[in-house]
């Protein structure tokens, strides 16, 4: 993933000690069971007699059932997870079809699992992991979020992977939301939504290594090399036709 500036930046002795087995303790840890046990979440749930199917839940600005935040979050756009401030991974957003692929696959026994058994220790896997964990735990530099796009090599798909520290009401540290989304159908929409268009930028210092790394859009059989040189250098009934188009949805 394309890491911002302010991350590569960080000191590999400090985010390395972060601890991914989640041996810690926090106010909310679940005691006496084990987080890696793949059946911890019903082993948690009676351990703490947690509210569950038609029970009500008061939030601090309404009133639902657990059913009801299930369905809401699982509908949610985009993959949902949330990691606790020992590094214990203790919730995503099931997606309804069972089938879905996602883009930042979770299975339901990883859930209470620890930051070191969901992340494969593979390449700089979990050192990356590390980094962005550490950096939203201390608030490196200020940053309260991270901004993670994966290049693949596709200008019709940019996924990214958006990290968020999350605070109690004291504004300490609490934990970690991630959200992951392939970002062009929005933007996509937005396009067609107010008539206006993507176009290259031949002088734009960012992008210019993922637009030239980029290879043929398998979904559409169209290079999106040839997509991009094209949008950059389009012929004159082309350019005739984008105009009156876009001036037409502009109006």
């Amino acid at each position: 993933m394309a890491e911002p500036n302010w991350l590569k930046k960080m000191a590999e002795k400090e985010y390395l000690a972060e601890n991914f087995t989640a041996t810690g303790k926090s106010r909310y840890t679940v005691s006496d069971v084990a987080p890696d046990d793949p059946d911890w979440l019903e082993q948690a749930a009676a351990k703490t007699h947690a509210a569950s199917g038609d029970d009500y839940v008061k939030l601090d600005s309404g009133l639902l059932t657990v059913n009801q935040i299930n369905w809401m979050l699982r509908n949610t756009i985009g993959e949902l997870t949330f990691v606790d401030d020992n590094n214990q991974f203790l919730w995503y957003n099931r997606p309804v079809d069972p089938a879905t692929k996602m883009k930042a696959k979770r299975t339901p026994d990883q859930v209470g699992s620890s930051m070191g058994q969901v992340h494969p220790d593979v390449r700089d896997v979990i050192p990356e992991a590390k980094k962005v964990v550490h950096a939203l735990r201390t608030k490196q530099d200020g940053y309260d979020e991270v901004y993670m796009p994966v290049p693949t090599g596709n200008l019709h798909q940019l996924v990214l992977h958006y990290y968020k520290r999350v605070e109690d009401d004291e504004g300490n540290y609490a934990g970690i939301y991630e959200w992951v989304q392939d970002l062009y159908p929005l933007v996509k929409y937005f396009c067609e939504t107010t008539g206006q268009k993507l176009v290259n930028d031949p002088d734009a210092v960012t992008g210019a290594t993922y637009r030239r790394n980029s290879s043929p859009d398998a979904a559409t059989g169209a290079s999106t090399k040839a997509a991009a040189e094209r949008e950059e250098h389009p012929t004159a009934k082309e350019k005739v036709a984008d105009d009156a188009t876009t001036a037409s949805s502009l109006k």
